[in-house]
């Protein structure tokens, strides 16, 4: 179901075991507050994003929260923050596309006032190796530009310990395709590594020929 949406999320996880029965990839706590770090692929900072729960029910079906959130560029300087709500009902979380968005694309309309149309990328609670999984995209309508994202062929290739500097995790490991349209069309592949209770720890992307263009790590909770 696509929805109209006037900001971008890029949220994960927070640290708890609160209503855990819904998501055991996602297990959230009032308070929770975690960092997320993005890299290119000279391990050069390009930006990050902190994330704190403000709040959290239970529901009939699992729990709604409250996520506000903060980006900030490769500067460490602040683009955009933002409360935003979050659920998990029947097991299933579904994610928002912005972390497929460039820093620099966000930078371009960090000024505008645009309307975003978002197909949610959805993580099940029953990952298994050999899973496929659903699609997601993100379309952003700008005053002067336009751009879209499609995240495809999404499936759960097999398991890897993956270490980050909020620890190691065992994680299972999901390959997509991801196609890019702004002033021109972009093409390659990508990698999540999520884990239980911590969700993503690490995320890769790859350009159309295998190269590493750049990842994100999960670098901090409390």
């Amino acid at each position: 179901m696509k929805r109209k949406l006037i900001i971008l999320l890029f949220v994960w996880i927070g640290w708890g075991y609160a209503w855990s029965q819904c998501n055991p990839f996602y297990n959230l706590k009032q308070g929770s507050e975690w960092e997320l770090t993005s890299y290119n692929a000279k391990d050069k900072v390009t930006g990050r994003q902190v994330n704190q729960i403000k709040s959290l029910e239970e529901t009939s079906d699992g729990w709604k929260a409250v996520i506000y959130f903060k980006n900030y560029d490769k500067k460490d300087e602040l683009v955009y923050e933002k409360e935003v709500e979050l659920e998990c009902a029947d097991g299933v979380i579904k994610m928002d596309m912005e972390r497929f968005i460039p820093e620099e694309s966000l930078q371009a309309f960090r000024d505008m006032e645009m309307t975003i149309e978002v197909d949610n990328l959805e993580w099940p609670s029953d990952l298994d190796v050999g899973k496929t999984l659903d699609d997601g995209s993100i379309n952003i309508k700008g005053n002067i530009m336009n751009m879209s994202v499609d995240v495809t062929d999404r499936k759960v290739e097999g398991k890897e310990n993956i270490t980050t500097p909020a620890g190691t995790f065992e994680s299972f490991k999901v390959t997509y395709k991801v196609r890019t349209k702004m002033m021109m069309s972009m093409e390659g592949n990508a990698v999540d590594y999520i884990a239980e209770d911590v969700g993503l720890v690490r995320s890769e992307t790859y350009n159309k020929n295998g190269k590493l263009v750049g990842y994100t790590l999960l670098t901090g909770y409390k």
